[in-house]
């Protein structure tokens, strides 16, 4: 199985708790698409593969513009916005490193399959 992984995708947002949503804090995003990409590959097409930078774009449009209690569900909002692009199968892992801080913690994170 292939894949196009996009690490570190940073944006701020106004996600969590009614106290944590008070000003944008910093999310981090990861997305790993999983696939067939010969046919890109062989045929050297953007068009017959994922855009990582169309997909870098859209995960920062969840995160800054759409609001949500849970990481839980800002991951499954950024996995349907990358479905929409074309992926069928992928894991998206969002990072809460402002909360790691907070909880002397190295880091708080969802990690979704779909």
């Amino acid at each position: 199985m292939d894949s196009i992984v996009v690490r570190g995708i940073q944006a701020e947002g106004v996600h969590g708790l009614e106290a944590e949503r008070d000003r944008p804090q910093p999310f981090v995003v990861d997305v790993e698409i999983f696939g067939d990409l010969q046919r890109a590959a062989t045929r050297d097409d953007i068009n017959a593969t994922i855009d990582y930078g169309v997909v870098a774009r859209e995960v920062r449009d969840v995160v800054m513009n759409e609001t949500f209690e849970l990481i839980e569900t800002l991951a499954q909002a950024i996995a349907d916005r990358v479905r929409s692009l074309g992926a069928r199968s992928m894991r998206v892992k969002v990072s809460k490193p402002r909360s790691a801080r907070t909880l002397s913690v190295e880091e708080i994170a969802v990690i979704i399959e779909r």
